[in-house]
């Protein structure tokens, strides 16, 4: 049976939105509430930090291998890995007491990202947005609030958004960019709640499962194909990685467990020859 296993000892509080780096052949995390980046090297096992000055919910590459778009609690903005200096390009659109969450690039190189609550209890004040690349604007997207916005991502030809509320257990989708025919694309069968996907090379999603302990491949109408099982109980967000796109890496969390174990929290890693992920839409907005 096939399962993901940790990688190292490197444990994140929260961590989310792993993203392979072809240029560089490292593979990005984030630690939310560490308010920390991290890299890893798969070929020396050798992890990167960068501290950063609040929590950083998501990122996407850009043209230049050594600059990330980054979605900060607060804002949007460039960030270099050589000098750790960022520039600020827009604040969050979010309403008060929100913070940027989830994100991923469109395939026409737009920032979609959503907002969630930061409070303690999470209410339903979470949105989705849009950094426009070719305006560097921000828009509010004509979609319902809800909890915890996750699970962004796009159909192959990007004519469909995928996007979820962790909270009802539920990932849609929507015609994109348009926003219309907003419909159910898969419920949760079982105790998790879906957090992050993303889509492999034949257009099926992936979806880790907070609370399920598994990562779900689901067909392009909302059935499931297949199941990978983890010793992680709060699996956040997967990511084919490496040269060939063949690997399956996942995030995942120790934050809110009452006994977590050694390795919740760690990088998870699943090798599955049969399928192929893609590589990942860099921000095309101007540097």
């Amino acid at each position: 049976m096939i399962m993901f296993e940790p990688i190292n000892d490197t444990i994140s509080l929260l961590g989310e939105c792993p993203i392979w780096c072809d240029r560089t052949n490292q593979l990005f995390w984030t630690d939310i509430p560490g308010c920390q980046l991290r890299a890893l090297d798969p070929i020396s096992g050798d992890v990167r930090h960068w501290s950063l000055s609040e929590p950083l919910g998501s990122f996407a590459l850009t043209a230049d291998k050594n600059v990330l778009l980054m979605g900060l609690a607060s804002g949007l903005g460039y960030y270099n890995l050589t000098n750790g200096h960022f520039t600020k390009i827009a604040a969050s659109p979010g309403v008060a007491s929100t913070r940027i969450n989830d994100g991923r690039c469109d395939r026409m190189g737009n920032f979609v990202f959503s907002t969630m609550s930061a409070g303690d209890v999470v209410q339903p004040i979470g949105r989705f947005h849009r950094l426009n690349a070719a305006t560097l604007e921000t828009e509010t997207l004509d979609l319902p609030e809800v909890t915890i916005a996750n699970s962004i991502c796009f159909s192959l030809d990007g004519s469909t958004m995928y996007y979820a509320d962790s909270m009802q257990g539920c990932i849609f989708c929507c015609d994109y960019p348009s926003l219309q025919n907003q419909r159910l694309f898969a419920k949760i069968d079982g105790p998790g709640a879906p957090d992050g996907s993303c889509i492999d090379e034949e257009g099926f999603l992936w979806n880790a499962e907070w609370g399920g302990s598994r990562v779900v491949r689901y067909t392009q109408d909302g059935k499931i194909d297949r199941i990978i099982k983890s010793s992680c109980v709060q699996m956040t967000c997967p990511v084919f990685a490496g040269p060939s796109y063949e690997t399956l890496y996942c995030t995942s969390a120790k934050v809110g467990l009452d006994t977590p174990t050694d390795i919740d929290g760690a990088l998870m890693k699943s090798e599955i020859l049969a399928y192929t992920g893609l590589p990942e839409v860099k921000f095309a907005g101007r540097l």
